[in-house]
């Protein structure tokens, strides 16, 4: 190395920090900013998260020698426009043993494969809940709903259980265009009052039927 080069090498390593204006995005991490000394190629810092814009001003730090990285989002070109905050993959935000909370106006919710919600113990409370999906699994060893209303419409319903009962204060009623109940043992049928009509045809058949 030339004695000349030696002032060109120590000014490469030189520190330099200061404002600038971001022109445009390069790269995803990678930004030209207008600065003092003219435009200059650098990258966003690890701990910069605000993704920068167009119309910014940040700030700057670094060397020649190593780059000039984008620390931080001073003043927003457009406050009103969205914010993104910019994470690396695979990130986390841990809070410790202490609580998280996210607060907002409207929240959302994304993933573009799968979403994962681990917990001991959970409580929703929503006003309003709707779902849309093509395909619904849960599995719980027990489970209670209770409300005021319950209605379901589905082309076709299918349960299986190994023991079932019911409960009904009030009116039981069931309308269908055909009704098949089977009974592997005994059927019952008992009320205070039992009418079967029958608009063209009533059959009882067994090997013994006892009336009265």
């Amino acid at each position: 190395m030339s004695t000349r080069d030696e002032p060109l090498m120590q000014l490469c390593a030189t520190p330099l920090q200061g404002t600038g204006t971001v022109i445009a995005a390069t790269a995803p991490d990678r930004f030209t900013v207008a600065t003092a000394r003219g435009e200059l190629s650098v990258r966003r810092a690890a701990s910069c998260l605000l993704q920068p814009q167009a119309g910014d001003r940040v700030w700057l730090a670094g060397d020649l020698a190593e780059g000039i990285y984008l620390t931080a989002v001073l003043e927003r070109a457009d406050p009103a426009s969205p914010a993104r905050i910019a994470l690396a993959s695979d990130s986390t935000l841990d809070a410790g043993d202490g609580a998280l909370t996210l607060r907002a106006g409207r929240m959302h919710l994304v993933g573009e494969g799968r979403l994962t919600v681990q917990a001991e113990a959970a409580a929703v409370c929503i006003g309003k809940l709707t779902a849309v999906g093509r395909e619904a699994t849960w599995s719980f060893g027990r489970m209670k709903a209770i409300g005021e209303l319950l209605e379901t419409f589905v082309e076709r319903l299918v349960q299986f259980s190994r023991w079932s009962q019911r409960t009904v204060d009030g009116m039981d009623q069931l309308r269908s265009a055909h009704i098949d109940y089977r009974a592997d043992g005994t059927l019952q049928l008992q009320a205070e009052h039992l009418v079967a009509n029958g608009a063209k045809l009533v059959k009882a058949d067994g090997e013994q039927i006892h009336l009265g």
